[in-house]
């Protein structure tokens, strides 16, 4: 009982043989309407609620039969509570592959790119992230409302949205040609600069950006003829280029003594290095991984 509640009521006709009834006894369970028929073999507990979430986990079930499937775009935003509007009557899902066509009420979407960060699940549900949902409604969202389903996303506790995790989505997916980046992007590059680009958020966000870097590494640790100098972020080790990702820490004096005093020894050894902040991750990223591109180009001309 505890599995079907979190099933929100739905079963498969898979679920009832495994449960030892038989064709007969379920097609007798339908036409007393102790189970209600939602897809192609897949149904409602009678007592269980007609409820949004029931939809989408019956939508889901029955395509999962053919591979992983995720709830997405207006149907994830109505999971989270985004206030994103259009035409979005029918379910929508998202899916790695072509396979299946549009059923009656779904809406099947395909993306070849959907990493593992781009995904998680909700009161069982299986869908996009608000970062991932909020990217894919870019296309269709107009820039005003768009940056108010932002500003909610990301000032609502539930919601577990961040402006660094939209950088990442959209680093992963805007250099693709995808429509919506540049919508998205006018909305970020407007939002204040108040994201607490602590050490972790600003290497997840930058890794996010410079992973197109030939041969770059993370989190190496360098040493010279005195010994250990510091675990450097990103190293290019053929063109001899240090990438340090600095966040606010970094302002104290103390520290950034340290900084310079590495960074001298470092540039003994032969290797240049180039420090960025917050803003050089984000707004300016364009100009940022041009500018590590060509010093990398140069350094193996």
């Amino acid at each position: 009982m505890e599995e079907v509640e979190r099933r929100h009521g739905v079963v498969t006709y898979s679920d009832l043989v495994a449960c030892g009834l038989s064709a007969g006894q379920i097609v007798r369970l339908t036409e007393a309407h102790r189970i209600v028929r939602m897809h192609h073999g897949v149904y409602r507990i009678a007592g269980a609620p007609p409820t949004f979430e029931a939809q989408v986990a019956a939508a889901l079930r029955e395509l999962h039969t053919e591979g992983d499937v995720w709830a997405s775009h207006h149907t994830a935003a109505r999971l989270w509570r985004i206030p994103v509007f259009g035409r979005h009557a029918r379910i929508e899902v998202t899916r790695p592959n072509p396979l299946s066509a549009a059923r009656a009420g779904v809406v099947v979407h395909r993306s070849t790119l959907l990493p593992a960060h781009h995904l998680t699940t909700l009161r069982g549900l299986p869908l996009t992230t608000p970062s991932r949902t909020l990217f894919d409604l870019a296309r269709t969202t107009g820039t005003r409302a768009l940056g108010r389903a932002v500003a909610h996303a990301v000032h609502d506790d539930d919601t577990a949205c961040s402006i660094a995790s939209l950088y990442r989505v959209l680093f992963d997916l805007g250099g693709r040609g995808r429509p919506g980046s540049r919508r998205m992007r006018e909305v970020l590059d407007a939002w204040p600069e108040d994201e607490p680009a602590s050490e972790s958020v600003l290497d997840d966000v930058g890794r996010a950006l410079l992973r197109r870097v030939p041969g770059i590494e993370w989190q190496v640790e360098m040493s010279d003829e005195r010994g250990y100098i510091r675990r450097v972020d990103g190293l290019v080790r053929h063109a001899g280029l240090v990438v340090e990702l600095d966040s606010r820490f970094h302002d104290d004096p103390a520290q950034r003594a340290l900084d310079i005093e590495g960074d001298r020894r470092l540039e003994a050894v032969g290797f240049l290095t180039k420090r960025y902040r917050w803003p050089h991750i984000t707004r300016l990223s364009d100009v940022t991984l041009a500018e590590i591109l060509d010093l990398v180009r140069a350094a193996v001309a």
